[in-house]
């Protein structure tokens, strides 16, 4: 009787550790869904505000609002202003407006835990880095595959725009932004608040939901694939590194490395395009083999977690079933619906 009632007492006990945790995943990615959606509303508002102010109080105040495409003007202003003030300018102060909400909402130390000083050395920084190459040719080959799938079905994907603007001051602000400004705010966000809210659960967790969360920001289906796998490799340097400012580097390299390719491919010289790009293979796929070869070990060792009470899948899943999580979800499936539909209609 005395050990059956033991049994029983400690069943209750898992029971009631596997009630509290569950609560407590579904709080913490409640929190970080809660900061995403901020930031997308947040962008999109402001957005609103500001084509609203100009197309209904720009004229009381004596400014030009016509909109002529053949002379590239958008509500008065040059496609390449509007295009900044009402894109990335504005993702720039939704990002900070997130980064206000984790600090008030996210048990994270913003110093000490975020920007800890960097524990890694220079070479898994610098493989890490490059290794991103590798990864973005490995999700570029998986979104060439779901592409062909939704053609065959009569299906085109929206594709954001990444053209560069034609103005030189534009251009400027816009390579800071997407070169230097854009990684190290989605990093403090990504790899800084929501992967350190979720280490508490295991290493593997976090990096999987901070990586779907990643991917769910970019409420396009062309960088669906990327993000998660850019992910992964970014919260590995961010947590074997024990300081974000590695994985920003790792960023910020992958998105100058990628519109550096792209301006190369707008210079129209064949020769210098095949040479970079032969170049961009090889060293995106030697980097990408050395790191997996170097730190697989360590990369094992890191993820490997507490799954007495929680399979890992369980503690994911339970991250995305709050309220927050729930209705970003509705979110980023409605957004994605419309403008599916909007691209498909207009063809």
């Amino acid at each position: 009787m005395v050990g059956k009632a033991m049994i029983n007492d400690f069943q209750e006990e898992i029971e009631y550790r596997k009630l509290a945790l569950k609560k407590d995943i579904k709080k913490s990615g409640g929190n970080c869904a809660r900061i995403l959606l901020a930031l997308v509303l947040s962008t999109y508002g402001l957005v609103f505000i500001m084509t609203f102010s100009i197309k209904f109080i720009g004229p009381m105040i004596g400014f030009n609002v016509v909109t002529n495409l053949k002379e590239n003007m958008i509500l008065g202003l040059s496609s390449d202003a509007y295009n900044f003030f009402a894109g990335y300018f504005t993702c720039i102060v939704g990002d900070l407006i997130a980064i206000l909400i984790a600090i008030k909402t996210i048990k994270v130390k913003f110093r000490q835990e975020i920007f800890s000083k960097n524990k890694s050395n220079k070479m898994f920084v610098l493989l890490g880095a490059t290794s991103c190459i590798g990864v973005g040719m490995i999700s570029s080959m998986v979104y060439m595959i779901y592409s062909t799938v939704f053609k065959i079905l009569g299906l085109n994907i929206p594709q954001p725009d990444f053209s560069f603007p034609k103005q030189n001051s534009f251009l400027i602000l816009f390579l800071i932004y997407v070169c230097l400004v854009g990684p190290i705010l989605e990093e403090i966000i990504f790899r800084g608040f929501i992967l350190r809210s979720m280490q508490k659960y295991g290493n593997l967790t976090a990096m999987i939901v901070s990586s779907i969360l990643f991917s769910m920001f970019h409420l396009n289906l062309v960088q669906f694939i990327n993000p998660i796998l850019m992910g992964i490799v970014l919260a590995f340097i961010a947590i074997k590194s024990k300081s974000i400012i590695p994985s920003m580097i790792a960023h910020i390299f992958n998105n100058t490395i990628t519109f550096a390719t792209t301006g190369i491919s707008l210079l129209k010289m064949p020769i210098l395009e095949y040479t970079f790009g032969t170049l961009y293979f090889l060293v995106g796929v030697a980097a990408l083999l050395l790191f997996i070869s170097k730190y697989k070990s360590e990369f094992l060792e890191i993820v490997k977690e507490d799954t007495r009470i929680l399979k890992t899948y369980q503690k994911v899943r339970y991250s995305f079933s709050g309220a927050w999580s729930r209705a970003y979800i509705v979110f980023y499936i409605i957004f994605i619906v419309i403008t599916m539909a909007a691209t498909n209609l207009a063809k």
